[in-house]
């Protein structure tokens, strides 16, 4: 068997470190233009992008060093790893964000959302603005929300992985 010259180790190692460093850089930028709290959907589709470019540059790395090869299984364990380094980087910052630098991001978060559901349903009553509030609350739970975090980064990075993996692969002749 040929030896390889890069790890999955180090390539899960460096483009880990990347994603959660973009996401990082991301996430404070949208702190300084304070709208750290809004969650649109451009914010969500560019952690998507950030997650999608990290796995991809990580697996045609791999690919590189290891003459040109890289199986399916390689690329999977390449991409779930990656993602859930950059993710798990990602979300320390969050949390270090939402009690250290903003405490009151979920208060922000939660009268943003029902502002904006008032502005798409006029005709909201009290008891759904309680539901909304009631839902707030309990996902404000920093574990929970973590856990949902890393759950949904690890699901989709997984999903990316094989699509990628699927498009990248090319196996050693034997």
């Amino acid at each position: 068997m040929l030896e390889s010259k890069g790890t999955i180790k180090s390539t899960v190692l460096n483009y880990g470190i990347i994603m959660g460093g973009l996401s990082v850089a991301f996430t404070l930028m949208l702190f300084i233009m304070d709208m750290h709290y809004q969650n649109s959907s451009i914010q969500q589709w560019t952690g998507l992008l950030i997650m999608a470019g990290s796995i991809v540059f990580g697996q045609l790395a791999y690919k590189q060093a290891n003459e040109g090869f890289i199986s399916l299984g390689e690329g999977m364990k390449i991409g779930i790893g990656i993602v859930a380094l950059g993710s798990t980087i990602g979300i320390l910052y969050g949390l270090f964000q939402g009690y250290v630098l903003d405490p009151e991001t979920m208060t922000k978060a939660m009268d943003y959302a029902i502002n904006q559901a008032i502005d798409q349903n006029p005709e909201l009553t009290d008891e759904m603005i309680e539901a909304i509030e009631g839902a707030f609350e309990f996902f404000a739970n920093p574990f929970l929300s973590s856990a949902i975090g890393i759950t949904v980064s690890l699901f989709f990075g997984g999903l990316i992985s094989l699509l990628t993996g699927l498009a990248l692969k090319k196996n050693r002749p034997a």
